[in-house]
């Protein structure tokens, strides 16, 4: 009777526990889990991706961005954080940033003209919030003042068609939208921006009780409707 018990105790915490995965950048290479990709996969301009000193860099001095996607991930219901710092901007205008990409159908290839869609939550100068790849303009955002040099934690939780978006762990922006389900994460370095990243973390273990009451309008999911359709 007690190697049963024990035994359905080790279930229970097995089956309980979330599945995590964390990069911190330690290594002089990149962990082969990443794949490098731009948004636009014809474009000439070569992507830079390096890690140094304990840091991920991202450099897009170009429009558009790049992105650095894990591989596919199993779950649509997760909890993404990383730590992203703005090193620089070369021309100021409100697509620069730095952040988490999520639910993205993958890796461009040609002659698909853009790798879409997807979401963003990223920082920028003077806010944070999330975008999609079809309206490229923040659809739900904190207005702030984010500072070039200076480390913020971002952190993305996913549920179904709700997202929560943190800086810092502060209080959230929110988004829901149902279009976009594709299964790739990631981090983007988007137009005219160069950063840097630390202490990546995803699993699938997501905080239900944030979600309690959880009320939005629905400008963003018109706003995602109207450019997907326009898209397709």
């Amino acid at each position: 009777m007690k190697l049963i018990l024990i035994l359905f105790i080790l279930l229970f915490v097995s089956s309980a526990s979330a599945d995590v995965w964390v990069d911190n950048f330690d290594n002089d290479i990149l962990n082969e889990k990443w794949i490098i990709t731009k948004w636009r996969p014809f474009a000439v301009e070569e992507v830079s991706w390096s890690v140094e000193d304990g840091f991920l860099k991202g450099e897009w001095p170009n429009w558009n961005g790049q992105m650095l996607l894990l591989e596919e991930y199993p779950s649509l219901n997760y909890t993404i954080q990383v730590k992203v710092r703005i090193d620089r901007i070369v021309l100021a205008h409100q697509w620069n940033g730095a952040g988490i990409i999520f639910r993205s159908s993958g890796p461009g290839e040609e002659p698909k003209p853009n790798m879409s869609p997807f979401y963003v939550f990223a920082i920028n100068i003077p806010i944070a919030g999330f975008a999609t790849s079809t309206t490229m303009a923040v659809i739900s955002g904190i207005p702030g003042r984010y500072n070039i040099d200076e480390w913020y934690t971002l952190k993305v939780v996913v549920r179904d068609d709700s997202f929560l978006g943190y800086v810092n762990n502060e209080d959230p922006c929110k988004l829901k939208d149902r279009f976009f389900k594709g299964k790739f994460v990631g981090l983007v370095v988007s137009c005219h921006t160069y950063a840097s990243f630390d202490d990546f973390m995803i699993s699938d273990s997501v905080d239900e009780a944030a979600f309690e009451n959880f009320a939005v309008s629905y400008e963003g999911r018109l706003a995602t409707a109207w450019g997907y359709i326009k898209q397709n």
